[in-house]
């Protein structure tokens, strides 16, 4: 097959040139309006003087950043058109965040920057995504607050987990020093893939405090390898002494350990840690025995 000559190919670059020009041409969107967070202050002047106290207020006033990324439009959007048509929530489609709106679009704004951040790789598969939770449920933009918080830690959480406030103020109760143990401390509130957003797999939150149950053993409770500590304790609060499910040892131990030798049957024997100290592991005995 011979090359094509010099004037064929013009002659096809004309043609081509004739139907591009008669095809309808498709329409071009302006870019959107920007305004400027100047505008916004001159109306909203007690949210811009909270909002200068913020983080976010230093890291958005970037001039190396475009446009869209630098203050109030940021999270809010392009506010041309809000301040044309006369301000109002909502109005010029400004992002007003509304609670009636899905979680995941309320969120959207926050994780075009925050996306990236280590704590918030797993946000969309989380418990809270999936509840519904945005991130304007527990932080406000606005609020010069440590993290933005709407409240402290664990006021904020317990807000919306009641059952865990009533397990807080149970007689034996998490705490850390005086007062009680901090969720963040537990738990990844931005999300996790271990079970109730814990912060590490399996028992690893809890001897990251309580070395002293960490093993490894030589002999291991193998219920404890089975079923974890909260196979025997409450994490929050309970009623019973080591935050223990059960009031009565042996009813706890009697779930899995369900044939009684003939020598436990006196009453005596019902306090099974008296003899098994060592609960957690033992290096000296099977039948995790005093040493």
């Amino acid at each position: 097959m011979t090359a094509p000559s010099g004037a064929l190919v013009a002659l096809l670059a004309l043609a081509v040139g004739a139907v591009a020009a008669e095809a309808p041409k498709q329409p071009t969107n302006p870019p959107a309006a920007y305004a400027g967070s100047e505008v916004c202050v001159a109306c909203h002047e007690e949210a811009a003087a909270a909002y200068d106290k913020t983080p976010h207020a230093a890291a958005l006033a970037d001039p190396a950043l475009p446009v869209p990324r630098q203050g109030c439009e940021a999270c809010h959007g392009p506010g041309q058109a809000h301040v044309d048509e006369g301000g109002g929530v909502g109005v010029g489609g400004l992002e007003s965040f509304d609670p009636a709106r899905a979680a995941t679009v309320r969120a959207k704004p926050c994780l075009v920057c925050h996306a990236g951040a280590a704590g918030l790789h797993a946000w969309k598969g989380s418990a809270h995504a999936g509840a519904g939770v945005a991130c304007t449920e527990c932080h406000r933009i606005h609020a010069p607050a440590a993290h933005l918080l709407r409240t402290p830690v664990p006021k904020l959480c317990t807000s919306c987990h009641l059952e865990v406030r009533a397990q807080f103020a149970l007689p034996e109760r998490h705490q850390v020093g005086d007062g009680p143990a901090e969720c963040l401390a537990c738990h990844a509130v931005h999300g996790s893939r271990n079970r109730a957003m814990l912060r590490e797999p399996k028992d690893r939150t809890c001897v990251g405090c309580h070395v002293e149950i960490e093993g490894p053993w030589v002999f291991e409770h193998e219920g404890l390898v089975a079923e974890g500590c909260l196979g025997c304790h409450v994490p929050h609060g309970s009623t019973n002494r080591h935050l223990l499910k059960l009031r009565q040892v042996a009813q706890l131990c009697l779930q899995c350990h369900v044939v009684t030798p003939p020598s436990h049957v006196q009453p005596r024997y019902r306090d099974c840690t008296r003899c098994h100290t060592a609960v957690h592991g033992s290096n000296t005995d099977p039948r995790l025995l005093e040493p």
